[in-house]
C-alpha cells in the first residue's frame, strides 16, 4: 500500500511540474502573430487558439512500420489554430471535395486531394494529404504533401519543399469561408453512419 501511494504522490508531483512548467515556459504575445484574431484557453499547452493564423510551425518526420518494412515522411504541422481542419478547409476551397477520405482513430480523418496543381506557374501536380488534431496537449492542423514522383515533398532536400511551407501559411493567413466544407464534411460523415 505504502509503494502504491508513493507511486500516486509522484505522478501528481511529475504532472503539476509539468503543467506549470508549461505554462510558465510561454512568452507567448497572441497580438504579435498573424492572424485574424485570437482567443485565450486555460489550457497550459496551448495558452491561446489563432483565427486564421498559427503560433508557429513545426515539419515533424513521421514513421510507420508494418512487419515487414518502415516508411517515414514529412508532416507540416500548423499549432494553436482555432479549428484543426485548417488544412481540410483550405484544400477543399481550392480544389473541391477530396479525392478520399481514409479514418485512422477517435473518428479522425485524413483528406487526400490528388494531382493538384498548388504552386503557380508550375505545372507539377501534387498529392496532399490534411488532417489535424484537438486534444488537450495538442491543437493543430497538419499536411503532408508528394510530387507526382511521389518524393515527399516536405523533405529538406526537395527543392519546393519553402515554396509549399509559404503557400499553405498564406493560404491559412488568408482563409476563406469554412460553410462549404463542413456542409460537405457533415453529408459525408452522415453517410459513414448509414453504413
Amino acid at each position: 500500500m505504502g509503494k502504491y501511494i508513493k507511486s500516486l504522490s509522484a505522478l501528481a508531483l511529475f504532472t503539476a511540474c509539468t503543467l506549470s512548467s508549461a505554462q510558465i515556459r510561454s512568452g507567448e504575445d497572441p497580438t504579435k502573430i498573424k492572424s485574424k484574431g485570437f482567443s485565450k484557453t486555460a489550457n497550459p499547452f496551448t495558452h491561446y487558439l489563432y483565427k486564421n493564423g498559427f503560433r508557429d510551425y513545426t515539419v515533424t518526420k513521421i514513421e510507420t512500420k508494418t512487419e515487414t518494412e518502415t516508411k517515414s515522411y514529412n508532416e507540416l504541422r500548423f499549432h494553436s489554430v482555432n479549428s484543426q481542419h485548417y488544412t481540410k478547409i483550405l484544400m477543399f476551397n481550392a480544389f473541391g471535395p477530396w479525392h478520399r477520405a481514409m479514418e485512422s482513430t477517435d473518428n479522425n480523418y485524413t483528406l487526400v486531394w490528388r494531382d493538384v496543381k498548388l504552386l503557380p506557374g508550375s505545372a507539377e501536380k501534387f498529392t496532399v494529404f490534411t488532417n489535424g488534431v484537438r486534444s488537450f496537449r495538442y491543437m493543430y492542423a497538419a499536411v503532408n504533401v508528394f510530387d507526382s514522383e511521389n518524393r515527399d515533398c516536405l523533405a529538406e532536400d526537395h527543392p519546393m519543399r519553402e515554396k509549399l511551407i509559404s503557400y499553405f501559411s498564406e493560404k491559412i493567413w488568408n482563409l476563406g469561408d469554412s460553410k462549404a466544407f463542413d456542409e460537405a464534411w457533415s453529408r459525408y460523415l452522415l453517410t459513414q453512419k448509414d453504413n
